[in-house]
């Protein structure tokens, strides 16, 4: 392979992993869909990815597990706070007020 064919591949590739990513799809649903082999996509993931070429640009979502040790819980906070995407926030959740913070967030929705 000549270097402008291999250079032509890379772009090629890296267009269709960074599509790939944005689609939401799994690989074989992606190859299949733009009718691509999926032995070759697989190749060129794992060479951009031991290139260090960002192949994701965007932090993925999610939760973390979190404990908080005993000490730490008891001291006078005001406890947890909720914020929803329209900026309307709860504050001041404890074990004690769930019932009431259930409530509000059926009404809020």
């Amino acid at each position: 392979m000549t270097s402008t064919e291999n250079t032509t591949a890379h772009d090629f590739w890296h267009l269709h992993i960074m599509l790939w990513q944005a689609s939401g799809l799994s690989q074989a649903s992606y190859c299949r869909q733009q009718a691509l082999h999926t032995h070759q996509f697989s190749y060129w993931k794992r060479k951009f990815l031991a290139d260090h070429e960002p192949v994701d640009p965007e932090p993925k979502a999610g939760f973390a597990r979190v404990q908080v040790a005993a000490d730490v819980a008891k001291l006078s906070s005001p406890g947890l706070s909720l914020s929803f995407r329209d900026g309307t926030r709860l504050t001041g959740i404890a074990q004690n007020n769930m019932a009431l913070i259930k409530q509000l967030i059926e009404v809020l929705r």
